[in-house]
């Protein structure tokens, strides 16, 4: 029993949080407030009032309605995926990574980090530029880099005295919503300045795009996951809460301005609320408030992630270093007071904003995308305890790209186009993670539904491809390399390869699949591993070629080499089994060398059988799919026939020439005249092709009786012979290769 418990405790001590639960934060003080205080911006108090006099009341309830909507739905996503795994540093970057892997993770991770880092910049100028119209000798760059400074020190030494800041500033902003609704339209009876606008009527997008980042706060409080106690449970507790009560002050808010105050006043003068309030200098606070905690929740957010990017080796690792009995990421933290100092210098970033806007909106189609995946799938590792059904997850990741292409959709391409720059440039750099992501489960369920589809439906044959399974060792290069040379690709390609010694256990099988495949990576092959001990090997080849694939998936070409001992007897039977199981074979007189020390760089010589049609047009077929790779698009297809007489010359090749015109393949045609083509076949060949590069010569199909000798004397013949040259490629054809369809 003590083993038992004993596994057991150790497994959790794994799966546990970093953070120490006695030290980390609660669902009030660590996600609420953060999450609420990010909602509460500048736009509650200078916007607000102005988007309703804009849209009046019904349309305005319908755009928060819409925004906020789009962020529940949102934190719904992000709440089933919090509840299925131990969330740690780095919030909405952590989810992404974890579900789709460091690439994507790292491609949304670096832009939201900066945008989170640019919008304390943006916050502290409004900041600035509301106390400079109280004291005009500051300047808003003093102002704002003293500003940024305090917070930065704050956040610096302690996220503790942070937070709590953060819930005095919460404090505020309660006290100056309960002044706004003691006061009333009365209080306008006070002459006020009221300021002139121009701006015209705009439609329900504009306004839209102008509330919207209200609500694009929530991935803020995410980034402090790896400070909570318990991140799955107040994750998805603490952002829904903060989002409903959001949205019920922001609808309060607007029916109280529009029964109080006419639309021309809410346009014109956007004060609107100190002017009405019960106590106006509560509404100051509370702009001051919403500036300063949205700025000091990015400020502790944007640090976090990118700690979280260094420890996962996306950035460099420096940034990731912790320090104090908190594991304070005050390196990131002073990373992130430069980028926003820049920011302030700079002022207004208009070119950068609605850039960073988007990244935002794309993050969130992500994470919807990605919780609506995993729940569709339904892998048995997808156990969230808190469960949404998967539509709510797509439909909410759909709304964010429409979102996107309506408000702005250059930018909207401008975003998606940075973002994928940096997917790539990751996907580059080969990033390791020690943790299993579910991009290998999605190409399994688009592939199960392909291939049940492809299972019901006829096969159609201007889709087909060969599909090889290559019999070969790791070193027959120049077999391999031929093979995909062919395939280019497009169709499957397995090579199995047989150990003469025993394999001890599945993990040493894996472990030479692995290395075999890392060496096929760096000749361009890619292919299928299967690797098996095989004390008789023809026997498993022939056990290979009777059941190896999936359904619509199965080899439809073998290929195998020629070696100096090659047992004929054994090598008919394998022959015969792959005539009789329907495949095409091509045999390669493999020497274990590379393509380009075997191949001479010249034309691609195809004798034509008189007797065997089937393998002339498959030759045919493989000889131009050759020249479309980039090693033989030079070479030449010419195409060798003979005829027993000079009358049959001229015909012949009138014949296929027309026939190269019908198969719109350009080839050189040379008519031969033998005695006997049939018997001559193979000294012509001699005498002809002794330049050519690659030779393809017709094999005969075995009888369908018992294996012969005179099929084993009649192979042993062509192997011979084909050992005379540098490269020769015996070819047979399946009578049921659609080549008839593929040549129409």
């Amino acid at each position: 029993m003590s083993s038992i418990t004993n596994s057991i405790d150790s497994e959790l001590e794994n799966k546990a949080p970093v953070q120490d639960a006695n030290q980390g934060f609660g669902t009030f003080l660590g996600v609420f407030v953060p999450s609420i205080l990010m909602i509460f911006g500048v736009i509650i108090f200078l916007r607000l009032g102005w988007i309703v006099g804009q849209a009046g009341i019904v349309t305005s309830f319908l755009l928060i309605t819409f925004a906020s909507l789009i962020a529940f739905l949102t934190t719904l996503s992000m709440a089933s995926i919090s509840t299925n795994i131990v969330v740690g540093k780095g919030g909405v970057y952590y989810l992404v990574s974890r579900s789709l892997g460091i690439e994507i993770g790292a491609a949304l991770g670096l832009p939201l980090y900066f945008k989170q880092s640019l919008s304390i910049a943006f916050c502290v100028i409004g900041f600035a530029e509301s106390l400079h119209s109280l004291f005009p000798i500051l300047s808003v760059t003093n102002i704002g880099v003293g500003t940024l400074l305090t917070l930065t020190v704050l956040a610096y030494f302690s996220l503790n005295g942070a937070l709590k800041v953060q819930l005095i500033i919460f404090g505020l902003l309660i006290a100056s919503f309960a002044s706004l609704f003691m006061g009333s339209g009365d209080m306008l009876a006070t002459p006020t300045p009221i300021v002139q606008s121009n701006f015209p009527k705009l439609g329900f997008w504009a306004l839209f795009a102008i509330f919207f980042p209200a609500m694009t706060g929530i991935e803020s409080s995410v980034s402090l996951s790896g400070n909570l106690r318990h991140p799955g449970k107040s994750l998805p507790l603490g952002t829904i809460l903060s989002l409903a009560i959001a949205y019920i002050i922001y609808m309060v808010i607007a029916w109280f301005l529009s029964i109080h105050v006419s639309s021309e006043l809410l346009i014109k003068d956007p004060f609107i609320m100190q002017v009405i309030a019960r106590v106006p200098s509560l509404i100051v606070v509370g702009i001051w408030g919403a500036t300063i905690s949205s700025a000091l929740g990015s400020l502790l957010g944007a640090p976090r992630t990118l700690q979280a990017l260094a420890e996962d080796g996306v950035v460099p690792k420096f940034f990731g270093k912790n320090f104090g009995q908190t594991e304070e990421p005050r390196i990131a933290t002073l990373t992130t007071c430069v980028i926003a100092l820049i920011g302030i210098y700079y002022g207004s970033i208009n070119l950068i904003a609605p850039l960073l806007t988007m990244i935002c909106l794309i993050c969130y189609a992500v994470l919807n995308f990605s919780a609506g995946i995993e729940t569709l799938m339904d892998n048995p590792s997808w156990r969230p305890r808190f469960r949404i059904h998967w539509s709510v997850s797509l439909i909410a990741g759909s709304l964010c790209l429409i979102v996107m292409m309506m408000i702005d959709p250059g930018y909207s391409l401008i975003s998606l186009a940075f973002v994928s720059a940096i997917y790539f440039i990751s996907l580059r750099r080969n990033h390791q993670s020690s943790w299993k992501d579910i991009r290998e489960g999605i190409l399994l369920f688009f592939s199960r539904f392909a291939i049940y589809h492809l299972a019901k439906g006829e096969s159609t044959s201007k889709s087909w491809r060969p599909h090889f399974l290559v019999f070969a060792k790791e070193s027959d290069g120049s077999l391999l390399q031929f093979s995909q040379a062919v395939n280019q690709g497009k169709g499957f390609f397995t090579m199995a390869s047989f150990s003469t010694t025993p394999i001890k256990n599945e993990i040493e099988k894996r472990e030479i699949q692995k290395n075999l495949i890392q060496k096929l990576q760096q000749q361009n092959i890619q292919a299928l591993i299967e690797v098996s001990y095989a004390e008789k090997i023809y026997l498993n080849m022939n056990q290979m070629i009777e059941s190896y694939g999936l359904g619509p998936l199965k080899p439809n070409t073998i290929i195998c080499g020629i070696h100096k001992n090659d047992d004929l007897e054994n090598l008919s039977f394998v022959i015969r089994k792959t005539y009789q199981r329907d495949c095409n074979m091509i045999i390669l007189n493999s020497q274990n060398d590379s393509l380009e020390s075997k191949f001479s760089l010249g034309d691609l010589h195809v004798w034509w059988h008189p007797y065997h049609k089937e393998n002339g047009d498959f030759m045919l077929m493989i000889a131009y799919m050759l020249t479309r790779n980039s090693f033989w698009k030079k070479s030449k297809i010419c195409l060798k026939v003979l005829v027993d007489s000079e009358l049959d010359r001229q015909k012949a090749f009138n014949q296929f020439q027309e026939l190269s015109q019908m198969r719109r393949i350009p080839m050189q045609i040379e008519i031969l005249v033998a005695g006997d083509p049939s018997k001559d076949y193979l000294k012509y060949v001699s005498t002809f092709s002794k330049s050519a590069s690659l030779v393809f010569l017709s094999l005969a199909p075995p009888s369908s009786d018992e294996n012969t000798p005179e099929y084993q004397e009649y192979l042993r013949s062509m192997t011979d012979f084909s050992r005379e040259f540098p490269s020769v490629a015996l070819v047979l054809s399946s009578k049921f290769t659609p080549l008839k369809d593929i040549f129409a």
